[in-house]
């Protein structure tokens, strides 16, 4: 009787999975700012990496069990492994890291790209970096090469390494390979260029993959039309080529105006344990509002580049296949594998010894300038002796935004004394952001002010001012509607006041910002004292984000 019972228990528990399993899913997968995404399975584990740029900790690690659920649970670089990030420009920084696993090792491999002070020319370099475990330690990084950008790995079978990556200045627009040695310490061949059809292929984000005697190369290409991005395919039954362009690219390209993600590119494919390929991508959610703005044609992106999941097909000539002349759907039939339900905690009651894994710093923090401990259960923050327009600008501290329509609330316990000013952030870089502070009124009095740095239109400003403030805790609320932004503030969280209201903050999208916008607007806190060297706490509790249905 027992065993019968234990088989129809069994029978139910597999009804009641497949009754959960979603027939669908709705990209992106990994919505905000995750640009570059690079997947790999390791059993049945996969594992992403993103681009973080001038943030710190970086090089974003998620996981995922069904490809559609994806959990951030590391990065390469963090407080224990740091990377010094301090003097890097808006939109430099690590670019385009790659991950793979072979013969039971990570390895990471990723660019870094700094401006040269007069902005004219760029420098960058190739490296890697290596660990037993996803979450490290991880080895010190070797520098490959001193010149271009987004690497990435590949191994033969016959355990061969291998190097691809855009070569950029100096060289020139293009691909290259190089042959690395076993331990991926040195350059021991090439560089080579990588060839289609005679000529030196497209310059981003490359790929190589081997499939029944093919190599498979994959390349991003931004020129012109596509809504700006796509992928591009060749193949070849020799490593260095030459290469055969497949014939209907581009390989990957979003060709229906209707769709909500377009802009892909940048991608790599993945097989599942049930022998199923899929792709991930760059995608953008542009909204298309105010086209008639001189700096941009294709709406604007606040949420930056994310990481979408397409299904791959593979035609009876062996190429594979993944959107038709009718462009790529947003939704998409869900894999084959158990539904795995993750995500990355936003809300934060900071009563944890460390920061939780959504938090970012811009640029690496100044760790005697923010406590978790000098008041138990809130995050303190000193005011930093910047403003929010300096790249020094180290007292602040954001998470991505995932939705173009949310709350974000924060409780803030502030005296300031003189000119500092601590509060809400709405930020994409230095030359964009709005910011909802705490700050002294006169002799006595409080005040908020709503303040906002227009990047493309290089204008800064107070947008609104609230007077009369009177108490020093006081909680700041945000409503983001697409790209329209409320403020509020309440003295118990539970009667709101308006602070002010911005219209239209096209500015917070990479295509508001007037150089290199390849992040993503992030919402957060910060403390400064516009250098007056004024060091006075600012705790911040009770920090909520929630998504509007």
């Amino acid at each position: 009787m027992k065993k019968y019972l234990l088989l129809f228990f069994f029978v139910m528990m597999g009804v009641s999975f497949y009754a959960q399993q979603p027939k669908t899913y709705q990209n992106p997968v990994i919505p905000g700012f995750y640009p570059d995404p690079s997947t790999i399975r390791v059993g049945t584990d996969y594992y992403t990496i993103n681009s973080t740029f001038q943030y710190f900790p970086a090089l974003a690690i998620s996981h995922s069990k069904d490809l559609v659920n994806w959990e951030q649970v590391s990065y390469v670089f963090n407080d224990e492994n740091p990377i010094d990030l301090t003097h890097f420009y808006d939109g430099c920084g690590l670019w385009a890291p790659d991950i793979s696993y072979y013969n039971g090792e990570f390895y990471v491999f990723y660019c870094l790209v700094q401006l040269k002070k007069d902005r004219s020319v760029n420098v960058r370099g190739n490296y890697v970096t290596k660990s037993k475990s996803i979450h490290g330690p991880w080895s010190k990084p070797v520098q490959l090469t001193d010149y271009g950008s987004d690497p990435s790995h590949f191994v033969d079978d016959n355990g061969e390494h291998y190097m691809l990556f855009a070569a950029g200045i100096p060289i020139g627009n293009g691909t290259r390979i190089v042959k690395l040695d076993r331990e991926c310490t040195k350059v021991v061949e090439g560089p080579f260029w990588m060839e289609t059809d005679g000529k030196k292929a497209a310059p981003e984000g490359p790929h190589l993959m081997k499939k029944d005697g093919y190599y498979y190369f994959m390349m991003a290409a931004s020129a012109g039309a596509y809504n700006g991005h796509h992928q591009l395919l060749a193949r070849s039954k020799n490593v260095y080529g030459p290469y055969e362009m497949y014939p209907s690219n581009p390989f990957v390209a979003q060709f229906d105006e209707t769709a909500i993600n377009k802009h892909q590119g940048h991608g790599k494919m993945v097989q599942t344990q049930n022998g199923d390929w899929y792709i991930t991508l760059i995608t953008q959610r542009r909204n298309e509002t105010m086209k008639e703005k001189s700096y941009t044609k294709r709406g604007f992106s606040q949420l930056g580049r994310e990481t979408s999941l397409y299904p791959v097909k593979w035609s009876n000539d062996g190429w594979p296949e993944v959107c038709s002349s009718s462009g790529l759907s947003d939704i998409q039939p869900f894999p084959r594998l158990p539904y795995t339900p993750l995500k990355t905690l936003q809300s934060d009651d900071f009563s944890s010894a460390k920061l939780g894994i959504q938090w970012l710093n811009v640029r690496n923090p100044i760790y005697e300038e923010r406590s978790l401990t000098e008041r138990k259960g809130w995050l303190r923050l000193y005011t930093g002796n910047f403003t929010l327009d300096e790249i020094q600008a180290r007292n602040i501290l954001v998470q991505r935004e995932t939705s173009k329509h949310y709350t974000a609330t924060v409780k803030l316990e502030f005296y300031p004394q003189s000119v500092e000013q601590a509060g809400l952030l709405c930020y994409y870089d230095t030359k964009s952001y709005i910011s909802l502070s705490l700050r002294k009124d006169g002799d006595d009095g409080l005040k908020l002010v709503l303040e906002e740095q227009r990047g493309c239109e290089k204008v800064k400003k107070v947008a609104a001012e609230t007077k009369e403030i009177s108490s020093s805790l006081v909680y700041l609320r945000v409503n983001v509607n697409n790209l329209c932004r409320e403020f509020f503030y309440s003295y118990d969280g539970k009667l709101w006041n308006s602070a002010g209201k911005i219209e239209n903050a096209y500015y917070l999208s990479d295509e508001g910002t007037p150089e290199w916008g390849f992040t993503g607007t992030m919402v957060g806190v910060y403390a400064l004292n516009y250098g007056t060297g004024v060091r006075i706490p600012a705790d911040f509790d009770e920090f909520i984000m929630e998504e509007a249905l």
